[in-house]
């Protein structure tokens, strides 16, 4: 069979597509600066294109050994830009936080409710005490998650107006995606230490984030 495309073409095309998914990601990080500078003006179209781009995206920053978690960053980025006014017009007791469960202690007490996630006995070896302390009294909900279902399962069952998230960069983004798509204002915060056991957070961080009322 005689191959009618000539490997010149292969070429240009190839060049074409790295160009295009280039111009892409400039736009993406032109308009995470213009979200968080001016916000409003982009992030919500930025956010659309880096949700349709968002698997080349990441093959292609790769591709140039460019750690490609840089994507669920801006995307978080992108996100708490978009829905923090909304996020601050709720009132607390409408609000909930959702928290993994790696932030806990090695020798944590807790059980695990298959119907609530983790249950905080709030012995103090960890930071997690303090902000369900802080929830109690302000009357956010808070779930510290086993997994993922546990999100989708408290967003369904719980009906917040409004949610905050702490978790590594690529679980925040697919937790803000979901929780978003249920027409439910979410922003969050990045784990500072990642990894599955003993992760760390910046708690000062979480607690201005997560009593926020807006201006």
């Amino acid at each position: 069979m005689i191959n009618l495309i000539s490997s010149s073409t292969y070429v240009l095309i190839g060049e074409i597509f790295i160009i295009f998914v280039i111009a892409v990601l400039v736009l993406i990080l032109t308009a995470v600066c213009l979200a968080i500078y001016k916000r409003g003006l982009f992030p919500r179209f930025t956010l659309s294109v880096l949700n349709l781009f968002y698997q080349p995206a990441k093959l292609f920053l790769g591709y140039f050994n460019i750690n490609h978690i840089i994507v669920d960053e801006i995307g978080i980025a992108l996100m708490n830009s978009i829905y923090k006014a909304a996020y601050g017009k709720t009132p607390m007791a409408k609000r909930i936080l959702f928290l993994p469960q790696c932030l806990r202690d090695l020798e944590c007490p807790a059980k695990i409710s298959p119907q609530e996630g983790v249950i905080c006995k709030e012995c103090g070896r960890c930071g997690i005490a303090e902000i369900k302390r802080l929830c109690d009294e302000q009357g956010v909900d808070i779930c510290i998650a086993p997994g993922g279902e546990f999100v989708k399962r408290a967003t369904r069952d719980k009906k917040p107006l409004a949610a905050i998230g702490v978790a590594c960069q690529h679980d925040l983004y697919e937790t803000m995606r979901y929780v978003t798509s249920k027409g439910v204002p979410m922003i969050g915060v990045v784990l500072s230490k990642s990894g599955c056991v003993m992760t760390e957070v910046d708690w000062a961080e979480v607690k201005e984030n997560l009593f926020y009322r807006g201006n």
